[in-house]
């Protein structure tokens, strides 16, 4: 049985209203876009507010990613799910492309909804391992 909390719900009542599966709060193309959904996490209904960027955006923006490549440390796809609060968790979402465009948003959101072993923290794909 899956819990449904109260801001799913409402938000799914707004994606109802708007005739869409997901809002996207960035104009695209772009290398990062504000994206937020229906997913599924840990037996319950959630809203994911996703923060999906290519790879080079994060060695650019982010200070652990910019540390990394000046390291010389390759740096690989992942996903990273923060605490969330009341059935709405924050996601980022790393991926080796030029750009983030509206098909990137719709394969990544159904790559989130179907990915079984989703957890608190990050997940790399690709990364080398000692």
């Amino acid at each position: 049985m899956y819990i449904a909390h109260p801001p799913a719900e409402t938000f799914r009542t707004r994606l109802l209203a708007l005739g869409s599966d997901y809002l996207c709060n960035t104009r695209l193309p772009d290398t990062s876009a504000s994206v937020s959904f229906l997913g599924q996490f840990q037996g319950q209904h959630v809203v994911w507010n996703m923060t999906l960027a290519t790879l080079a955006h994060y060695v650019l923006t982010e200070p652990d990613f910019i540390a990394a490549k000046a390291q010389g440390l390759r740096v690989s796809p992942f996903i990273e799910i923060m605490e969330g609060l009341e059935g709405v968790y924050q996601i980022r979402v790393g991926l080796d492309l030029a750009v983030i465009d509206e098909p990137v948003i719709r394969k990544t959101i159904i790559m989130i909804r179907n990915y079984k072993r989703l957890a608190l923290g990050k997940i790399e794909f690709g990364a080398v391992h000692a």
